[in-house]
């Protein structure tokens, strides 16, 4: 009976050590499934706010790329070039010049020679008048015959720089009331850029007198009659001249040191 006792005794340790063990291990179970929780749950918070940062910051600079598009850029003022005249004529021609005359528009365009011996390089533009009667500024194909720095019109006026081209058909300045620089016919030179003339071809002092001095005797003239031709080369912008103004007498494009629109 005393050996039955023990023996039940040890069996119950035992038991009682296995149970305390199999606690142990559900208890060490537990708390690392407790444990890896936590932290899988911290990296899903984790990555949860960095897509969160991500997404932000993609806006933004969304944003910022929709807003720097949609922003007007100032385009750059690009100024046309200027020719190499020096390569494109042949100043060393005989006549290194053409001058033609656009009757229907009222502009003169000079043409230089290029190194083909054709005029095909549009070097000067001027505006002019022509005759208030058409026919009487003839078409077709002229050369410079004749210059005179003076010269005493028909209608009892004068001219600068007056160059012949056909018959009693000039290049002039506007008419003068008298042969000097400070009686110009101030209502006559508003009238450039139309049909104005007796039937010759009135320009600017400056233009025609560059004709003078650039353009020998046996250059070419062409005048003709193109409606709605731009000039090759834009015209210059053109002023009439108050009847107030105390300078009406004189041509303001006149180089003359004692002009007053030179002042």
């Amino acid at each position: 009976m005393k050996n039955l006792n023990i023996k039940l005794s040890l069996k119950g340790k035992l038991i009682g050590v296995f149970l305390l063990l199999l606690l142990a291990v559900l208890l060490f179970s537990i708390i690392r499934h407790s444990h890896s929780y936590d932290e899988n749950n911290t990296n899903i918070e984790t990555t949860q706010e960095m897509m969160t940062i991500f997404e932000e910051t993609t806006e933004e600079t969304t944003t910022v790329l929709e807003t720097t598009e949609e922003e007007p850029t100032e385009e750059a003022t690009v100024e046309p070039e200027t020719p190499d005249f020096e390569e494109l004529i042949d100043f060393n021609a005989d006549y290194p010049f053409m001058v033609k005359v656009n009757r229907a528009e009222n502009f003169v365009t000079v043409y230089g020679m290029d190194f083909d011996g054709e005029y095909t390089v549009p070097y000067k533009t001027c505006i002019c008048s022509t005759a208030k009667e058409p026919e009487n500024t003839p078409l077709g194909n002229f050369e410079i015959s004749e210059k005179k720095r003076w010269n005493f019109m028909v209608d009892a006026t004068y001219t600068q720089y007056a160059i012949r081209v056909y018959g009693q058909i000039m290049l002039h300045s506007i008419p003068y009331a008298e042969m000097s620089n400070e009686t110009m016919l101030y209502k006559e030179y508003n009238k450039l850029g139309t049909a104005a003339s007796h039937g010759c071809v009135r320009m600017q002092v400056n233009d025609v007198k560059w004709i003078f001095a650039n353009c020998p005797e046996g250059t070419p003239v062409e005048i003709y009659s193109e409606p709605g031709e731009e000039p090759p080369i834009p015209l210059a912008p053109f002023e009439k001249i108050s009847k107030h103004d105390d300078r009406k007498g004189w041509d303001p494009t006149d180089p003359d040191e004692l002009n007053p629109w030179n002042q």
